[in-house]
């Protein structure tokens, strides 16, 4: 019973007595209250203790519980972002690879518009250089499961600040990636293609060949120079992007299992 309730009773129960005893006046009774409100006054503090305890103890159980749930979806965030990066460390492979190869062949190219005598090439060296040099491999960022943390406001949900800095750097590089990427093939479409089509006929490349006629007018040919070298300026940019992106992706996955296993 509340101690309240026990005061509010002894109280009623003076009164009554005073009832009785026509001796006593109605100053006493109120004197008397006072009384019992003195004596009492630390049960009192006590049940307050006790229901701001109370509550206190409800409150803390209901965050324990909200504490769980994001620790739970945390985790779901993390292998989420885990499977993207592995999918990109993937991607960023055969994309460099390619690159590297175009590069390659394009320097081979260029090394002989410059000094022939010096840096020849066979006719069938050149079909393969005029094949691979206007590939356009391209890199395209898994980014759904970092997308959805910043559009619902979960990133709050990722506690290691070490892990949020590495996503914001790792993904604000696919971005500038997918930028040059765009502008690489607005070049491509405006500038270098037209130029090749004009000047190599791509279907009979591997069937009746470039003549060593027309492999001997290319080192002369400045256009071509030209196109070889802003072939080269856009993917060797483009090199060094994904190489960076590549190393955070190794940083971040390295991370993201950590974090995973824990």
């Amino acid at each position: 019973m509340s101690w309240l309730r026990l005061m509010e009773q002894r109280i009623k129960q003076e009164h009554q007595h005073s009832q009785k005893n026509d001796g006593k006046t109605v100053h006493k009774q109120k004197n008397r209250v006072m009384e019992l409100i003195a004596e009492m006054w630390p049960a009192y503090l006590i049940e307050i203790f006790v229901i701001i305890l109370g509550i206190w103890i409800t409150l803390a159980l209901e965050q324990w519980r909200d504490n769980g749930k994001e620790n739970q979806l945390e985790k779901i965030y993390q292998k989420n972002l885990l499977s993207d990066v592995s999918t990109d460390l993937s991607e960023l492979k055969s994309v460099i690879e390619e690159t590297q190869n175009i590069l390659k062949k394009d320097t081979r190219m260029l090394d002989f518009v410059k000094d022939p005598a010096k840096n020849p090439v066979t006719v069938t060296e050149a079909e393969s250089d005029l094949q691979a040099i206007l590939a356009r491999p391209k890199f395209i960022t898994s980014d759904a499961t970092f997308s959805d943390l910043k559009n619902s406001g979960n990133l709050r949900l990722l506690k290691d600040i070490h892990l949020k800095n590495l996503l914001f750097s790792y993904y604000n590089i696919a971005r500038d990636i997918k930028e040059v990427q765009d502008a690489e093939q607005q070049t491509t479409i405006v500038i270098t293609g037209p130029y090749f089509i004009k000047h190599f006929a791509f279907s009979d490349i591997g069937k009746q060949g470039i003549s060593q006629q027309e492999l001997q007018r290319l080192s002369g040919d400045i256009e071509f120079d030209n196109n070889l070298l802003l072939r080269r300026h856009n993917r060797s940019e483009l090199l060094e992007g994904y190489q960076k992106a590549n190393k955070l992706a190794g940083e971040l996955k390295q991370t993201l299992e950590e974090r995973v296993k824990e």
